[in-house]
């Protein structure tokens, strides 16, 4: 990890702890009390921060190491090989791996080798939960660009034809009850373009032109002509006035769609984590039935001599004793092979890969065995990196964020509704559409027409109490990041500890079994050296063969563990899609391991 010098670390660290807090919190272009408010958020979440940091300060680099065993300083280097040879993941490197019958009833179940590389790989390319993770980005865009579309500008156009008959009464008396109808026959056409502004205000550019026509008429032409030219503008003074106000939803859709990107990336750290997780419970199991096989063996080894003198000098209960524990040990080997073939299974369904359908019965095959070798830490580093990495920290962050929008427009909604409206518009009249037009560009007729609209809720209790549920709200946001923070804190210290408790449990089983070993060993010598196989002596035999038994899967079980450890502390600092390679460039495009 960073082998930065303690000071300038610090400083670094304590710049990007700044940085990272206040970085998602955008700036009020509101009064003094609001930014004031703005302030108090910020020095919050710094305090958040500093406050991990300034306990971890100064501490060391830690590399792992282990306390020697007692047992191993009884031990020469010749011996300790000589035990690593009759037991230990090592000694079962040539031995086959018998699975007995799948599901198609083949004794000859077909496998295929992939690395722990491969496997992340192809589940960072192909699982299931990560490919719908990876849509959502792309939903968050759509939305953000509806949003933006808002305030694009609008095109429009409108056509109206009127053809009225209208009856008329009589206009003298004594001639009949009707006079001649009013023939009426407008048509006109309206046409331009109109432009929200981000201030809430709109613009409006558009012309018309109408052909009018009635009988009778006191117009010298009929039909005549009527055209004008019209600019427009409206905008709220008050409520719903400002960018901040009207762009709230754009500013919202880009938070949703970083958050949706964060989203994928802890899907991301949590399926390779899994495939890891899966990949050493896979080691582990297949190692459990190497261990497991070799144990039935001995039993059986055990039993043969037993076999061959039950006519001479073997009681039945020496037999039967050794048939018993024959069957046991028989059985544990069926139950091994159950959970390898489900280990299996569980990890074909994280890599989802075309090539190893879930429904096949091809086993996977790991390429790689876990490693002892001891890793560095830093404490302060390590809280510093889940910090500023971790997905779970930087939603919180935009959430705080959205919560900030939704107050400041809560707030403006506070404010009385003061509505201005100004037009301006040229007219022209004339016998055609040209003319009408010419008369429009004289400019001698204009109309101004200026409104405005004041409205005032009495009380005004409906907007205070959403501005008070946007402050609780925001209240909320920031409770929320502090526990993010906490819990990423939390989760590092776990990790570390586990790492640290797994990797001093590979020695103390290590130990353990080479000590079980050597007792075996010694029980074997003194069978060779003429020892009678009393019930007695068997089952101490059979006992100490089940201690090794139980030694080796101890120690294959704190090997892998030690390896799932170090995936968990890259995945609960936020770093383990780097750790292995992975680039998330395009949200929307798959991720690549390198």
């Amino acid at each position: 990890m960073s082998s930065t010098p303690p000071i300038l670390r610090r400083r670094a660290v304590a710049w990007a702890a700044s940085l990272m807090a206040v970085s998602l919190i955008g700036p009020s272009c509101t009064g003094p009390l609001e930014r004031a408010a703005e302030e108090e958020l910020r020095e919050q979440l710094l305090s958040t921060s500093r406050s991990y940091i300034h306990a971890v300060q100064g501490g060391p680099q830690i590399e792992l190491s282990r306390e020697p065993s007692d047992v191993e300083a009884q031990l020469t280097d010749q011996r300790r090989a000589e035990l690593d040879r009759l037991s230990g993941p090592a000694s079962y490197v040539q031995e086959p791996l018998e699975l007995g019958n799948d599901l198609m009833g083949e004794a000859e179940t077909r496998s295929i080798t992939l690395s722990l590389q491969q496997a992340v790989r192809i589940a960072v390319e192909n699982n299931l939960q990560v490919q719908e993770a990876r849509l959502r980005p792309a939903i968050s865009q759509a939305r953000l660009t509806q949003a933006e579309a808002v305030f694009d500008a609008v095109y429009f156009a409108e056509l109206n034809l009127n053809k009225l008959d209208t009856p008329q009464p009589a206009l003298v008396a004594g001639i009949g009850r009707l006079g001649p109808p009013s023939l009426t026959d407008d048509r006109s056409l309206n046409t331009g373009i109109r432009k929200p502004l981000t201030t809430g205000g709109q613009v409006t550019v558009s012309t018309g032109f109408s052909r009018n026509s009635s009988t009778p008429t006191v117009f010298a032409e009929d039909p005549h002509y009527e055209a004008n030219a019209l600019v427009s503008l409206s905008q709220p003074l008050l409520r719903n006035f400002g960018s901040d106000v009207n762009r709230a939803q754009i500013l919202l859709s880009q938070n949703a769609r970083r958050s949706s990107i964060e989203e994928l990336r802890d899907n991301l750290l949590t399926t390779v984590n899994d495939v890891e997780q899966a990949y050493w419970d896979l080691v582990f199991t297949r190692q459990q039935l190497l261990v497991e096989l070799r144990l039935l063996k001995r039993a059986i080894e055990t039993r043969r001599p037993l076999l061959e003198r039950r006519e001479f000098d073997v009681s039945p209960v020496q037999l039967t004793q050794a048939n018993a524990t024959v069957e046991e040990r028989r059985a544990r080997v069926i139950r091994v092979r159950q959970q390898v073939r489900l280990q299996s299974d569980r990890l074909k369904q994280l890599l989802n890969s075309p090539e190893l359908p879930l429904s096949g019965e091809i086993m996977i095959q790991p390429a790689d065995m876990p490693t002892d070798l001891p890793v560095q830490f830093n404490l302060l580093d390590a809280v510093t990196t889940a910090l500023q990495r971790r997905p779970e920290p930087q939603q919180a962050l935009l959430a705080i964020n959205d919560a900030s929008i939704r107050q400041r427009v809560a707030d403006n909604q506070r404010l009385p509704l003061l509505n201005l409206a100004a037009t301006a518009r040229f007219n022209g009249v004339g016998s055609n559409i040209g003319e009408s037009y010419e008369t429009v560009g004289e400019g001698d007729f204009i109309d101004y027409i200026l409104s405005a609209q004041f409205e005032a809720p009495i009380g005004n209790r409906a907007a205070q109490a959403l501005y008070r549920e946007q402050q609780i709200a925001r209240e909320a946001s920031v409770i929320a990041y502090q526990a993010a923070a906490q819990q990423a804190v939390l989760d590092v210290k776990q990790s570390l500890r586990s790492l640290i408790g797994t990797y001093e449990l590979i020695g103390a089983t290590r130990a353990t079994r080479r000590a079980a070993a050597d007792n075996l060993r010694a029980l074997e010598e003194q069978e060779k050296a003429g020892q009678a196989l009393t019930p007695e002596f068997l089952d101490l035999k059979f006992r100490r063969q089940d201690s090794l038994a139980e030694a080796e899967t101890a120690e294959a079980r704190a090997l892998t563990d030690y390896n799932t450890a170090i995936a968990a502390m890259y995945r609960a600092m936020g770093v383990l899609l780097e750790r292995c390679g992975i680039e998330l460039a395009d949200p929307e495009a798959p991720a690549t391991v390198n």
